[in-house]
């Protein structure tokens, strides 16, 4: 899906209509996947079983309402290009690389191996779209992905410190 960018010559965010294209599609990418993420981490939080339930379950709950909020943020950022953003399951289950999982029982060392493996592929995700942001003078796109790679960084590394206790 190509959804029009920035119609006139000059972008409220100062970049070439091309630019703010290349960034969007990157960013609703971005978006997609965050979506996805979010409705994952509910169905980890509503369906964590174990010893680690208890710790697992307040941890989905943290990272669901950061995700939400950095959602926000990314939507927000493209109307700010001048862009629409995706807002349709189906938009983001055609373009997203996080997948879904039914709703069961989790054992919470499978959750918490999950979350690394996706926010890895978010980590991924974010440094490519930064590499296509590093070519413009974006500052502020910049910024929203600077602290989204810092914020997967620390969420895998204390995914990874809670796996050496299960």
């Amino acid at each position: 899906m190509k959804e029009k960018c920035c119609p006139q010559d000059f972008c409220p965010s100062g970049l070439k209509p091309e630019q703010a294209a290349r960034i969007v599609e990157g960013l609703n990418i971005y978006l997609a996947n965050l979506n996805i993420l979010y409705i994952k981490l509910h169905n980890f939080h509503w369906n964590v079983i174990g010893t680690g339930f208890f710790p697992l379950h307040e941890k989905t709950q943290e990272l669901y309402e950061a995700i939400a909020e950095e959602l926000d943020e990314v939507a927000e950022r493209i109307r700010a290009l001048g862009c629409f953003p995706l807002a349709s399951m189906r938009d983001y289950l055609a373009i997203g690389t996080i997948c879904e999982l039914p709703g069961e029982e989790y054992p919470s060392p499978f959750v918490a191996k999950v979350i690394i493996e996706d926010f890895c592929t978010m980590l991924s995700l974010v440094r490519r779209i930064d590499s296509i942001v590093k070519e413009t003078p974006d500052q502020c796109t910049a910024g929203l992905l600077a602290d989204a790679m810092c914020f997967f960084e620390k969420q895998m590394w204390m995914m990874d410190a809670y796996l050496t206790r299960c």
